[in-house]
């Protein structure tokens, strides 16, 4: 099943500051992208995006076999999510 990206969603990949790469336990993979703005903010931050990635895989934890999160302009690994914590 080949699903398109909305216009918004296509923006987002673009425009996202980091992504996070998860593979999950029961063998699927797949790309989530920073929210980089704060609600009273036209101006990204990628502690803020990276921060949220973050919560979001722990959130995950028990699911989770490994979780890569990348610097999106850059693709420089900027930390790895294996065995339940933070390497």
């Amino acid at each position: 099943m080949n699903q398109e990206r909305t216009k918004a969603g296509q923006k987002m990949v673009e425009t996202s500051l980091t992504k996070a790469v998860v593979y999950f336990k029961d063998g699927n993979s797949r790309k989530f992208y920073s929210r980089d703005l704060a609600r009273n903010s036209a101006i990204p931050d990628m502690n803020l995006g990276y921060g949220r990635l973050r919560k979001m895989v722990e959130k995950w934890g028990a699911s989770v076999a490994k979780a890569l999160i990348y610097d999106n302009r850059t693709e420089e690994e900027l930390d790895r999510f294996e065995d339940g914590a933070w390497n």
